[in-house]
């Protein structure tokens, strides 16, 4: 084992006897993805419909709830390929009862960043709730890129949530007004910063900042019957405005709907979905700088059966997809899906396989929150996962104390990975790094991959004690490119969650994304009669990010909370010339009333 990785790892065994965190997944501080976690106190869920897609999962028995955790997301790395679905827990269960009528948290952190989240509603109401959930997080702070240049590098993120549900005859009603303000600065460059490039074309987006703005609404119908001869459903309907700075506008609707009917034996289940989605000012082709309107309608049922008794399971269907595209024609696919499982009621094993496909919706709005500094003109191609595998073991080795050891195979068509775009500035035949010129807003390639994940998980939860230790190993296989960028060769996180007194409790947590691979493409004119030059790949070093914090209980209602992150002050780069903050710090309140 190298050098450069002592230090993180000797944080890990540091973590392991317990301080404390909360936990993510695909996916910061001011790193990646400005994004805050909020929790918040239950109401009924209502789903986007976001993607179309259907991966083998099975139920989790081991659930933990972690509390209010503030930072913006740094240690996912997310470029369209998907993670196994099935955990040793269920991490997105976030929702934590009350016992008034809300809360409000907030506090302030280095580099000029105030934060703030707001939850009210009802709690007495019998047959439904009424409430409204606002959030802030914003940073005016400066930072010093690897090139040596220091630059402001701003961002904010704005939320503004109005929920209400209804339980009629024993049918849900739910609904949900939101309002989500992003704005961030295309700021990074990976080498000295020119003294034309504010004057220069190929950078035009450098310094600017990029406001994006999601209107929402949201119904759901869902019947909570429980005899088993009653149809059961749950619908969902999304209607969504998505508009930018740079004049880019998406308007969709959304439609999902689920049926189960129990025919005693076996049960008949039905996923059915709907997305239309229609842009302006984008395009498929950049190199061509010509912008118009763009539409696909999105068509997916997913009929199945499912048998299950105490030990087995077994569910069998297929995934049909229907696509127009515009200007992009007509696409039909058809995938075969089965999921089995095992299990034991001694000791909780389940032993698990899955089969599936599926088309991945890459609309606007998706890649502009998954990349904020992606090229704001394009359109990213569906991609096409033509066979995925998964399977492995998981269960409980004791009462605290559960595993999961997985491994999946996954092999996609047209799968994008972001690349950087440089130009040849110096006359030289063969330039250095140091004398090309770089486009900071990033851009796509494709090409077919298969990719093998060998993951594992391991929890440990008690009254006083949450620890998560988990890692995916990666193994890619490309059709054309010579390396798959900005997929890392490993990822490796350890949190955990003490609680030292009835007052006290703390938190750690450490992330680790290996060693990847960054693609340079040198642009051309679509219109020059020679081809560009080859690709130039440059190997980053591994990412690490260590936090940890303390929370104390100062009387019923009211704690006080603070949290030191990048604990090792590293310049870690999650995208080529997008520097993170250093070592920061964070302190705060919270009162519930």
């Amino acid at each position: 084992m190298t050098q450069r990785y002592l230090i993180p790892l000797s944080l890990l065994f540091f973590i392991l006897p317990g301080f404390c965190c909360s936990t993510y997944a695909q996916q910061d501080t001011t790193r990646l993805n400005q994004e805050v976690e909020v929790v918040k106190a239950y109401r009924p869920s209502v789903s986007n419909a976001e993607k179309i897609s259907l991966l083998p999962e099975i139920s989790d028995t081991t659930r933990f709830r972690p509390d209010l955790n503030y930072k913006t997301i740094s240690h996912p790395i997310t470029t369209g390929f998907q993670s196994s679905a099935v955990r040793a827990y269920n991490q997105f269960q976030r929702e934590i009862n009350y016992p008034g009528f809300g809360k409000i948290s907030g506090g302030f952190g280095s580099y000029m960043t105030p934060f703030i989240d707001f939850y009210l509603s009802d709690p007495n109401s019998q047959n439904g709730t009424l409430g409204i959930q606002m959030n802030h997080l914003s940073s005016m702070g400066s930072l010093q890129l690897k090139g040596g240049n220091t630059i402001d590098a701003p961002f904010s993120y704005n939320r503004v949530v109005v929920f209400g549900s209804s339980v009629l005859n024993g049918v849900t009603i739910a609904s949900e007004l939101s309002y989500q303000r992003d704005k961030n600065r295309f700021y990074g460059y990976p080498g000295v910063i020119p003294t034309d490039i504010m004057t220069n074309n190929f950078t035009k987006y450098f310094n600017q900042d990029q406001l994006n703005q999601l209107g929402c609404f949201d119904l759901s119908v869902k019947n909570n019957a429980s005899s088993a001869a009653t149809l059961k459903f749950d619908t969902h309907v999304n209607l969504s405005y998505f508009n930018t700075s740079t004049d880019q506008v998406e308007k969709a609707i959304r439609f999902n709907a689920n049926f189960n009917y129990d025919f005693g034996t076996f049960t008949g289940k039905l996923n059915a979905g709907f997305e239309h989605f229609s842009t302006e000012g984008t395009t498929y082709y950049p190199d061509l700088q010509v912008l118009s309107s763009n539409s696909s309608s999105w068509l997916h049922l997913s009929p199945s059966i499912l048998y299950n008794n105490e030990f087995f399971t077994l569910e069998g269907g297929i995934n049909i997809y229907s696509v127009f595209n515009k200007p992009n024609g007509t696409t039909f696919k058809l995938y075969p899906k089965a999921t089995v499982s095992f299990h034991t009621a001694e000791n909780g094993l389940v032993l698990y396989a899955g089969m599936d496909g599926f088309l991945q919706n890459n609309n606007y709005s998706k890649m502009a929150a998954e990349n904020r500094w992606i090229n704001p003109t394009l359109l990213v191609d569906p991609s096409n996962h033509r066979t995925v595998f998964s399977g492995g073991l998981k269960g409980k080795i004791t009462t605290p104390l559960a595993f999961n050891l997985g491994i999946k195979y996954d092999k996609t068509d047209d799968q994008y990975f972001y690349v950087t775009r440089v130009v040849n500035s110096s006359g030289n035949t063969h330039p250095i790094l140091e004398e090309l010129t770089y486009n900071n807003a990033f851009e796509v390639e494709y090409d077919n991959i298969s990719t093998v994940d060998f993951s594992g998980e391991l929890t440990y939860t008690t009254a006083n004690l949450f620890l998560l230790l988990s890692g995916h190993f990666y193994s890619y296989a490309l059709s054309s490119l010579e390396k798959a960028p900005y997929m890392p060769d490993f990822t490796l996180n350890a949190t955990s969650n003490f609680k030292i007194t009835d007052r006290i409790s703390a938190l750690a947590e450490l992330y680790i994304t290996g060693p990847r691979n960054i693609m340079f493409k040198f642009y051309q004119s679509p219109f020059a009669s020679t081809l560009p030059p080859a690709p130039v790949y440059l190997q980053t070093d591994p990412m690490v990010e260590a936090n940890i914090g303390a929370k104390y209980l100062f009387i019923k209602n009211l704690e006080f909370f603070g949290k030191i992150e990048n604990l090792l002050n590293r310049k870690d780069e999650p995208w080529v010339g997008y520097t993170v903050q250093g070592l920061r710090f964070k302190v705060g309140a919270s009162f519930s009333f």
